[in-house]
């Protein structure tokens, strides 16, 4: 294995001038760049980071904690935060937390013994503990997806409240007057704000609200969707507050002989992907699930390398109405 000398030797520098080539290259005149880097490629030189991040004090590492990573969200979370990190000269490393607050704490101790530089954590609830925790151990972090008022920290988050009002009044347009929204845990604060946006456009239209809270998943909506439709009078449309709960409400109204959106439209969240797995493809809020992680990252490397100091900024984007095929006006009778 070459050597930092020996790499010296063969662009005829010094040590010095090759470490600033691999650490800050616009530092070094091109000439000389070029040189080195010509050295680097013909010895197959391969610097020790490791040993560069103990005298740095960084290890060039970041991490991203995600719930679920069966959801198509959450991959587009980790293309965001790694396109990022890599831009910038970080590695990524990510952590599944099974939707588990037990879990999420473990895999953040995990993650702060690992000497990781930072944390991108798009957390299981938006209770303080897990952030706290964190921050207590000297490791920048940025929420993503979730308002955290109980801390003082970096948030990068969609208004959910304003999607699930502008989803409800689409249907509310197109002529539905009893719509149904299946939410996820209340505990989670995602689906309260998205039940308050539907509940909030139903009063307004002086129209009853029907909310079932239950899980994110495909079972959940199942289940919940075979409540609501088989109810004597029941919805003609269905505002589901996730993906998983759409597919579930969706498949449960095709199991029950309904046709979408002939008889019950479904509309719902983080339509990502899911042209693959059902037809018609969701009318859903698009959230800009890449754009917004990639600034997460940002954000934490400002902290990381101390170019921001100060208060925790909360940026919040919102939502893209995506119109599809399983969404129509009411049938007839």
């Amino acid at each position: 294995m070459a050597t930092i000398r020996e790499v010296a030797k063969r662009a005829d520098v010094a040590p010095m001038t090759v470490s600033r080539v691999i650490n800050r290259p616009e530092t070094v005149a091109e000439a000389t760049r070029e040189r080195v880097q010509r050295a680097i490629r013909d010895l197959n030189y391969v610097p020790n980071r490791l040993g560069l991040g103990l005298r740095n004090k960084q290890t060039m590492v970041i991490a991203l904690v995600v719930g679920d990573i069966s959801n198509p969200f959450a991959t587009e979370q980790i293309l965001g935060v790694s396109e990022a990190a890599k831009s910038q000269g970080y590695n990524l490393i990510f952590a599944h937390t099974d939707s588990s607050p037990e879990e999420e704490l473990a895999q953040l101790r995990h993650l702060v013994e690992r000497r990781v530089d930072g944390i991108v954590l798009s957390p299981v609830l938006n209770t303080p503990d897990a952030v706290r925790f964190v921050q207590e151990q000297g490791v920048p972090i940025v929420v993503l997806d979730y308002p955290m008022p109980d801390n003082d920290v970096d948030v990068v988050r969609s208004d959910s409240e304003d999607g699930a009002h502008r989803l409800t009044q689409y249907l509310i347009d197109l002529g539905h007057t009893r719509i149904a929204m299946l939410s996820g845990t209340e505990q989670a604060v995602t689906a309260r704000e998205r039940a308050a946006g539907y509940r909030a456009a139903m009063q307004a239209a002086g129209l009853s609200e029907d909310i079932r809270f239950g899980a994110f998943s495909i079972a959940s909506g199942y289940a919940m969707a075979g409540d609501v439709l088989t109810a004597k009078d029941r919805p003609t449309a269905l505002v589901t507050a996730s993906n998983f709960i759409g597919l579930g409400a969706a498949r449960r109204a095709r199991d029950l002989g309904l046709r979408i959106p002939e008889d019950v439209s479904v509309v719902t969240f983080d339509n990502i992907g899911t042209e693959i797995a059902f037809d018609p493809f969701f009318t859903g809020m698009v959230q800009p699930v890449r754009e917004l992680a990639a600034l997460a990252t940002d954000m934490l490397l400002e902290r990381a390398t101390e170019r921001h100091e100060g208060p925790g900024r909360d940026v919040v984007r919102l939502m893209e109405l995506d119109t599809h095929s399983s969404a129509a006006g009411p049938h007839p009778g």
